[in-house]
C-alpha cells in the first residue's frame, strides 16, 4: 500500500489534565467513514500506512487525557489523495491458435435393415471446425428439402429421419 506522513501540535486547551496521547483516523473520501489508524499515541507525527492508490483521503486527530478523548479533532484541511502511477500494461502478445480440423467421421454410418412402414433413423457423428455442413445423400444424389425425409443435427450426432419407408427407400446413403 501508501503512506501518508501527518504532523500535528499539541492542543491549546488541555482539559486542565495532561495530555495522555492521541488517536489518529482515517476516512476515505469514497464511504466517508472514519477508522482508528493509532491509538494512545505519544507522538506529534504518524505514518499512515496501508493506502489505496487512486483513492482520497482524510485524516483527524484527537487528543487523549485522563478523562478520555478530546470532544474535536484536529481535521486536515484538504484530501490527500493517492495519484495513481503512469504504469502501461503492455500485455504479452500472443500468435491466434489456429483450431481449425479438417471434417471427420467419430462414429460412421452402420449397415441398417428396417420394416417397411415404420419409421427409422440412420445416425451418425461428425466433427470439425469450423462447424461442418451436413448434406444427406441418398445413391450419389442431394435429398435436400423432401418432406419424406427429416434431417437433424446438433452437438455433432448428425439424424436421418425416414417417414414410413418401403422398398423404393433402399439404397446408400
Amino acid at each position: 500500500g501508501f503512506n501518508a506522513a501527518l504532523e500535528w501540535t499539541p492542543p491549546k486547551n488541555d482539559g486542565n489534565s495532561e495530555i495522555t496521547g492521541y488517536t489518529v483516523q482515517k476516512a476515505d473520501k469514497k464511504t466517508g467513514e472514519w477508522f482508528s489508524v493509532a491509538e494512545h499515541y505519544h507522538r506529534l507525527n504518524c505514518t499512515v500506512s496501508d493506502l489505496i492508490m487512486g483513492n482520497s483521503y482524510s485524516f483527524r486527530v484527537f487528543s487523549e487525557n485522563r478523562c478520555g478523548l478530546s470532544e474535536t479533532a484536529a481535521v486536515t484541511k484538504g484530501l490527500a489523495k493517492i495519484e495513481k502511477t503512469g504504469i502501461n500494461y503492455k500485455p504479452p502478445e500472443f500468435k491466434d491458435r489456429d483450431f481449425s480440423e479438417a471434417p471427420k467421421f467419430t462414429q460412421p454410418l452402420n449397415d441398417r435393415s428396417t420394416t417397411i412402414g415404420y419409421t427409422t433413423k440412420l445416425l451418425c457423428a461428425v466433427r470439425g471446425n469450423p462447424k461442418p455442413k451436413i448434406e444427406w445423400m441418398k445413391n450419389q444424389m442431394v435429398i435436400g428439402e423432401d418432406p419424406k425425409f427429416r434431417q437433424l443435427s446438433s452437438q455433432g450426432l448428425c439424424t436421418l429421419e425416414i417417414r414410413k419407408p418401403s422398398s423404393f427407400d433402399g439404397g446408400v446413403y
